[in-house]
């Protein structure tokens, strides 16, 4: 009998147990990173509805999306992004809106990147496409290096004396 606790054994007895079946049940990630399109909108979404925003359907693939915000009596609900795959949704779901009792608090076309106005005019949803905004564009990996060592010469410069070593504010020696 070994003097190993019974927790480490355990930990082992997992961690066999893992490379035995490695590559059998081997994690699968299907998260894809949001494409620039999908940023520029949570973006927006986040400048028009305010910080707190919730995803209600994923925004891969959708055409356009739509920021909606329930009306209650009391308390501020939070705002939901929703996206869908065309004009026409959009107009079917800002009529769906207005007789559900909430707030549609903007409209944005993900492909050209415009902000969407709308009004309805004789039953008819009519959007007005608004200014363009500009896409964020990735960094190449060099330029993202760059920046962060420039940031770190300026951090050591500007660091107090103390925060350099340990000695200046622990127990003496």
């Amino acid at each position: 009998m070994s003097d190993e606790p019974e927790y480490l054994k355990a930990i082992r007895r997992t961690q066999e147990q893992q490379k035995q079946s490695g590559a059998k049940s081997a994690p699968v990630s299907n998260a894809k990173a949001p494409s620039p399109a999908e940023r520029e909108t949570m973006r927006w979404a986040k400048e028009v509805g305010g910080k707190e925003i919730r995803v209600v359907n994923q925004l891969a693939n959708m055409k356009v999306a739509i920021l909606v915000q329930p009306i209650t009596p009391f308390g501020k609900p939070p705002v939901s992004l929703e996206g869908l795959a065309s004009r026409e949704a959009l107009a079917e779901r800002i009529k769906a809106a207005q007789g559900a009792g909430e707030n549609v608090v903007g409209a944005y076309e993900m492909t050209t990147g415009r902000p969407l106005t709308f009004e309805i005019q004789d039953g008819k949803v009519v959007f007005t496409a608004g200014q363009a905004r500009q896409l964020m564009k990735a960094q190449s990996p060099e330029k993202m290096i760059r920046a962060a060592t420039k940031q770190a010469e300026i951090l050591a410069k500007t660091r107090k004396v103390d925060d350099r070593d340990n000695r200046g504010g622990g127990r003496g020696r």
